[in-house]
């Protein structure tokens, strides 16, 4: 049984919103989805299939830094944050310890991005 659940979000839809504690994570399998920045509302990255998103928050038990938006029709599968300590749980020490660095790494530079 998978941890992941498929769902559907219409063109235009917010999946999530900049400031809302963070509880899901998601993966495109169909459509795109448009990360919009908490602060401008403009849009800074387009997401296509196979891409993950929301994951950084969910780690790290915080809030969301932007809006997620569908742009056309889209599904992704999500994962609630139980979901991800779960998965996790099952995984050696170190692949936690990796898996957790690889994100923070990102983490960075989403960051650095957003501040130029």
């Amino acid at each position: 049984m998978s941890a992941f659940t498929d769902v559907s979000f219409a063109a235009g839809v917010h999946l999530f919103d900049a400031g809302q504690v963070a509880d899901k994570l998601y993966i495109i399998k169909q459509g795109s989805v448009e990360l919009l920045d908490g602060k401008t509302g403009q849009v800074f990255a387009t997401l296509s299939p196979g891409q993950p998103f929301g994951e950084q928050a969910i780690l790290a038990g915080g809030v969301r830094s932007a809006t997620a938006r569908a742009k056309v029709d889209t599904v992704c599968m999500e994962l609630t944050a139980t979901g991800l300590q779960q998965v996790l749980s099952k995984e050696s020490d170190i692949s936690r310890i990796v898996f957790r660095a690889l994100l923070l790494q990102l983490y960075m530079a989403n960051r650095l991005r957003q501040k130029s």
